[in-house]
């Protein structure tokens, strides 16, 4: 997902790259049947970003001081390094929706196209949906929230570096220092108020680019010995596998943990960068570094056919059919890189340069028309037979007070109000959307009662003080501010919680939650 431009080739970095695109794509493997062994594989991502800005800081940095640095010439590298691939998939992506997809995931496809090509799809994922969230398994582009976070990054970077080196050489650290130290406070303090906006947006997720920025500008000491240098080495691959392995997906994530790899990548990088080392060597070895090489294509089409997979799987589990899906993916990276990839890195000079931004922009301009026609056509209803539209539209069904989900309760809010809307309520519904159901008859029955209730309710959230349910991120916030409202109001006499316990309860059911202490497991209910 980063530049191979060849300034001080490592093959160590492109075995640290297999790691974490292999993390990934076994994640999303076992995600895919509805759990995963490697529970952290999630954190691949993050050793992405420390990557990434190292050796993009590291290529600016030299070609800065050598004077050969242009603000045109770094957007070629990167359009040339990620564009054609992206378009490929993306248009695969589309022709294979086209072809399968009813028309209101086709729609939301056209959508996703299109933030994904702007590379503002984090912030449309963010508004939409969560990465940990059911429903967003099924979004065939979900994954390049990522490539959107570190292409917003570097619209910033080369000019605060350029001027920077210009006018004050001697503060690019310190300046790269304090603006990762803000990111990653900013990052621990929001989380557990916002996780899905910390998961997403950039503000949040900078302090790890720009920690491998620091440590390309010379930030840390050099490492001259060798024994402490094989140390750094070991530590570093420890932690790496340390959050690979222990951290979980939910609330807490990114916040402090994401530390934990992104130290460990930190490491790994300085220390190849002053000798070799036995973890040097391991990372040196070519399968991995193969890997390493098509570790963006391979990033960029194995979400998409998982996703495909249990479309056309009927959303059941996918068994032994994941081996072969793995299989597919790797066939279509390698034939990503070797022939889409590598043909588009060269650069041909000025004119060359002029034709790609041109092409880019055209082609470009073609695929966000076609995906603004897929929405605005309802995702193209033409393509099915009347009845397969009409049960479509029902598959979505309107569902009285949906709109309360995850809805703060308030006492101004007359919308999430129960019965008569004319008097104060003293009553307060409260639970996951099994309360949501019961909300239309609660409703009618204290209307007819002249009586009224609030309804606090979140979807897959148990109303559990200090417990969280990892499939919803957002649960214990909400949890937190209902339990804040009710103190605040004690015109409440009557609070009623209702949930689907068993789903929280019996390990069969496949539920699980998460106390405040980090206990995990049905039996904190």
């Amino acid at each position: 997902m980063v530049s191979h431009d060849k300034i001080a080739y490592r093959p160590d970095i492109d075995g640290l790259r297999a790691i974490a695109v292999l993390a990934v794509v076994f994640y999303h493997l076992n995600l895919s049947d509805g759990g995963s062994w490697l529970r952290g594989g999630f954190v691949g991502v993050d050793i992405f970003f420390v990557i990434s800005g190292f050796l993009i800081t590291g290529i600016v940095q030299g070609e800065i001081e050598q004077g050969r640095f242009t603000i045109l010439g770094f957007y070629e590298r990167r359009v040339r390094r990620l564009f054609p691939a992206l378009v490929v998939v993306l248009v695969a992506i589309s022709l294979v929706g086209a072809w399968w997809l009813l028309p209101s995931d086709f729609a939301l496809l056209g959508k996703s196209v299109a933030a994904t090509l702007m590379f503002v799809s984090n912030v449309f994922f963010w508004r939409n949906s969560g990465y940990f969230n059911a429903d967003s398994a099924l979004n065939p582009l979900l994954h390049t929230w990522s490539l959107a976070v570190e292409e917003q990054f570097y619209i910033g970077l080369p000019i605060l570096l350029l001027l920077i080196f210009r006018f004050r050489p001697r503060f690019a650290r310190p300046v790269v220092l304090a603006l990762g130290a803000l990111s990653l406070f900013a990052c621990i303090a929001v989380t557990p108020l916002r996780p899905s906006a910390t998961f997403y947006l950039l503000p949040f997720r900078a302090w790890e680019l720009l920690l491998g920025a620091a440590l390309a500008l010379g930030a840390v000491p050099a490492i001259t010995s060798q024994r402490l240098r094989e140390m750094m080495a070991l530590v570093g691959l420890a932690l790496i596998v340390a959050g690979l392995c222990m951290i979980r997906p939910g609330i807490g994530f990114p916040g402090w943990q994401a530390a934990i790899p992104v130290l460990g990548t930190a490491m790994l990088l300085h220390a190849g960068s002053h000798g070799r080392s036995r973890v040097h060597a391991f990372l040196s070895l070519r399968p991995l570094v193969y890997v390493g090489l098509i570790s963006y294509s391979l990033y960029l089409w194995h979400w998409p056919i998982l996703v495909y997979a249990r479309y056309r799987n009927d959303l059941a589990p996918l068994g032994d059919l994941r081996a072969w899906l793995a299989v597919a993916a790797f066939v279509a990276a390698a034939a990503s890189y070797h022939f889409v990839e590598r043909p588009f890195r060269q650069r041909k000079g000025e004119r060359a340069r002029a034709l790609l931004f041109r092409n880019a922009a055209m082609v470009s301009g073609v695929i966000v028309a076609l995906a603004a026609t897929i929405v605005w056509s309802g995702g193209m209803p033409g393509r099915f037979p009347p009845q397969v539209v009409a049960l479509d539209l029902d598959r979505v069904p309107v569902v009285p007070f949906l709109s309360c989900d995850g809805r703060t309760p308030s006492l101004a809010d007359t919308q999430c109000r129960l019965g008569s809307t004319e008097q104060a309520p003293d009553l307060l519904l409260w639970g996951d959307s099994h309360a949501l159901s019961w909300a239309p008859v609660f409703d009618e029955a204290l209307r007819r009662r002249g009586k009224s209730a609030q309804l606090a309710v979140n979807l897959a959230c148990p109303p559990l003080a200090g417990i969280h349910n990892p499939v919803n991120v957002e649960c214990r916030d909400f949890n937190r501010q209902v339990l804040s409202h009710i103190r605040e109001h004690p015109e409440y006499r009557t609070i009623v919680i209702h949930a689907s316990w068993l789903d929280y309860s019996l390990p069969s059911r496949g539920g699980e939650l998460v106390d405040s202490s980090g206990r995990s497991g049905n039996q904190v209910v």
